[in-house]
This record gives structure tokens, C-alpha cells and sequence, in this order.
């Protein structure tokens, strides 16, 4: 077996049902099993309760926990036996780092308080706000001012984009000849339907 010590680095999420004081005891009693197997806790960082970017056990919240250590190999593979068996932790990961400067810490975020109202409107709407989208009028005097792909009957149909006129053609009468033959088209449309 490797007699090496290394350093690791572990993140385990506890339900969101404990208390703050049961968090902090679970906690300290992981870290206490880590003591006993021999390992250095180097530093052990609190995240505080956090949503989830998904349910996990049908949990949308957790308290995350980061902890630094050296340690045996043996040490990890006790605390991770630990997490397997504890039904308080939710998930975890422990990564083995080789310098100490690879290790990362936990990136404060802000707390999620306010945040459900927001939800609710970003589901009536989808998922973009009104800020992204502009305000309704501003869209709807957008969708005003776009042609329609599928337009009336009773509407003027389109000219075509490019006409070619013939040496000994006007262009103008080119031009009433297009309609005209749009028009008859549409008289042909009208009666079979």
C-alpha cells in the first residue's frame, strides 16, 4: 500500500434539514475521523447553505463544506466510506492535489434571498426578463413594423425583388405584366379552393 502523504481537498454537501449546530457537529466529526487516521486539516472553509443546481434526493438546498488535509491514502478512503454510509451528506468529491497552490477555496456568492420571486416571473414569461427583451409594448410595436412571411389574400401581393427588362420592352410595361400574371395566379388559387 502507498505510505505517501498527500494533499487533498474535499467537498461534501449536508441536508438542508439540519440546523446550523448540527451542520457544524457533523462537520466537526468528519473532521475528527480525517485527526484520527493521522491527517493535518490545513484549512476548512463553510459555504454556508447554498441552492443546488439540481436536486439531489429531492433536496434543492445544502450546506457545503470544503476541507484542506494532508493525509494517507487509507485516511480518504475512510472518509469517503464515512460519506457512502452517513445519510446526512448528500454528495461529496475529493480531488488529490500535488502543490499546495492548486488547492481552491469557495467563492462567496450572494445569498438567495428574493431570488423565488424572480423565479416566478421568469416562468410566466420564459426564461429571458423583461430587462433582455424590452418592455411588451417595445416588442409588440417590433412585430408591427415586420413584414408577415404568410400574408391576406386581401392584401397587395409582393413585387419581385429583381425584374430584368428586355431590349425593346418598357420597363413599365414589364412591370404591369408581372402583376397581371400574379393576380391571375391568385384568381386560380381562389376558384379551386
Amino acid at each position: 500500500m502507498n505510505t505517501r502523504i498527500a494533499l487533498y481537498e474535499t467537498i461534501f454537501i449536508l441536508h438542508p434539514e439540519l440546523t446550523e449546530e448540527e451542520a457544524e457537529e457533523a462537520v466537526q466529526s468528519l473532521n475528527k475521523i480525517l485527526e484520527d487516521k493521522g491527517s493535518e486539516t490545513l484549512r476548512i472553509e463553510r459555504g454556508g447553505k447554498r441552492r443546488l443546481a439540481y436536486p439531489i434526493r429531492k433536496q434543492r438546498y445544502g450546506y457545503y463544506t470544503l476541507i484542506h488535509f494532508r493525509a494517507l491514502p487509507d485516511a480518504l478512503l475512510e472518509l469517503e466510506r464515512i460519506y457512502r454510509l452517513n445519510d446526512r451528506v448528500l454528495r461529496y468529491i475529493s480531488v488529490r492535489y500535488d502543490k499546495e497552490e492548486q488547492m481552491t477555496g469557495f467563492t462567496r456568492l450572494p445569498d438567495d434571498d428574493g431570488r423565488e420571486e424572480g423565479r416566478d416571473d421568469r416562468r410566466r414569461m420564459g426564461r429571458r426578463t423583461d430587462s433582455y427583451r424590452g418592455a411588451p409594448e417595445d416588442r409588440r410595436a417590433s412585430r408591427e413594423d415586420k413584414p408577415v412571411a404568410n400574408a391576406a389574400a386581401d392584401e397587395e401581393p409582393e413585387t419581385p425583388a429583381e425584374v430584368t427588362v428586355a431590349a425593346d420592352e418598357e420597363p413599365e410595361a414589364r412591370l404591369e405584366v408581372a402583376e397581371a400574371d400574379v393576380s391571375d395566379d391568385e384568381k386560380g388559387e381562389g376558384a379551386t379552393s
